[in-house]
């Protein structure tokens, strides 16, 4: 029997993907999609295998307005995004899940004790047999806990939702400069996700963007939800146990996003029960991905207000160059470098830059 710990995206689609064999999923809470960790925002490519399973969308996307204090460019890469709504995405995977596996909700997994997985179910403690553990439990994974699997580092993130003013209901909004990662505004109806993203505690960060919003925001925030995001790929696999999504750090590292990697990770599971095989056919596809992703994440870190500022000023004079990027594979980056590194004339932001070389 395979246990999978976890009942949202990478629990679920695991299941899915493993439906020829005998698999239990157990989920913590009552529902799936609670609390909301996620902005939402993918890939046209990443919906297109998720409405097979769950009509979600609530936004079409075209492109990004992306912002430093003083500046602002609008830029459309190679592919367009869409809006989901993960509390429906959840569930509909979830239920999805539930016609080929069983599905035990309001139950933890506490452990393993005598070669059997303990868990918690309905106030009851209850002794599971199993041949294979998937942790699918997110950042906090207690499976990882359990079999003593290294962590990722993770940052904090903030995220409100309320009226907006938004520049364009097409358009995404990328905040840089307030924070060491970046700030967002998703729009859908007259309303946005806004949020934001730091190793460090994301409020006060959350108030300077909203001082400097201003009258865009409108009216009260209506909900507020508060995160962890994962930042690095671990070593996911032990044996006959091992991790998925945010547990394993399956996260593109510079946008904090993960249901494209969850859905590359679950596309090798047909490779189980070969696990070894399961983590070197992935770690060889999205290898590189990884590593320039890992390189602008501690970009962010890097770069100053004014930096975004001139940044953001060339991209106004060179914007159709991001129609060579993709937003799932920061990869298409690597090719523009050189002409980049022609472009930018400030020296000190040259040697931040040449870092991604």
């Amino acid at each position: 029997m395979i246990l999978i710990v976890g009942g949202g995206p990478a629990g679920s689609l695991s299941a899915i993907a493993l439906k020829n064999y005998d698999v239990t999923v157990v989920e913590e809470h009552s529902s799936a999609g609670f609390p909301v960790q996620c902005a939402g925002l993918i890939s046209e490519r990443c919906y297109r295998e998720l409405k097979k399973f769950s009509d979600c969308k609530v936004n079409d996307i075209r492109g990004a307005v992306f912002f430093s204090p003083n500046n602002s460019v609008e830029l459309e890469g190679k592919v367009g995004a869409v809006v989901v709504e993960r509390k429906l995405l959840d569930r509909d995977l979830l239920a999805k899940a539930s016609e080929y596996a069983n599905v035990m909700i309001k139950t933890k997994f506490l452990g393993v004790e005598k070669g059997k997985a303990v868990l918690r179910s309905m106030g009851k403690k209850i002794e599971l047999d199993y041949d294979y553990i998937i942790g699918a439990d997110g950042v906090y994974s207690t499976v990882s806990n359990v079999f003593n699997f290294k962590k990722p580092e993770v940052y904090s993130a903030l995220q409100i939702t309320c009226r907006f003013e938004c520049i364009s209901d097409d358009l995404v909004e990328i905040y840089f400069g307030f924070s060491d990662y970046f700030c967002y505004a998703i729009p859908f109806d007259e309303f946005a996700k806004i949020g934001v993203i730091s190793s460090q505690n994301p409020m006060p960060v959350m108030r300077r963007l909203l001082r400097w919003l201003g009258k865009r925001v409108k009216g009260s925030v209506l909900e507020l939800n508060a995160g962890a995001i994962p930042i690095g790929l671990v070593d996911f696999v032990k044996d006959r146990v091992m991790l998925i999504g945010d547990s394993a750090g399956m996260v593109k590292p510079y946008t904090g996003g993960g249901l494209y990697y969850i859905l590359k990770a679950v596309e090798k599971l047909k490779h189980f029960p070969n696990l070894k095989k399961v983590q070197k056919e992935y770690v060889k596809d999205l290898r590189i991905e990884y590593k320039v992703g890992t390189k602008i994440a501690k970009l962010y870190r890097t770069l100053e207000p004014e930096d975004y500022d001139y940044l953001i000023g060339v991209a106004r004079e060179h914007g159709d160059l991001a129609r060579e990027l993709d937003m799932d594979r920061p990869s298409t980056l690597l090719k523009l470098i050189p002409l980049i590194l022609k472009i930018v004339k400030r020296r000190k932001i040259l040697m931040k830059l040449s870092s991604l070389l």
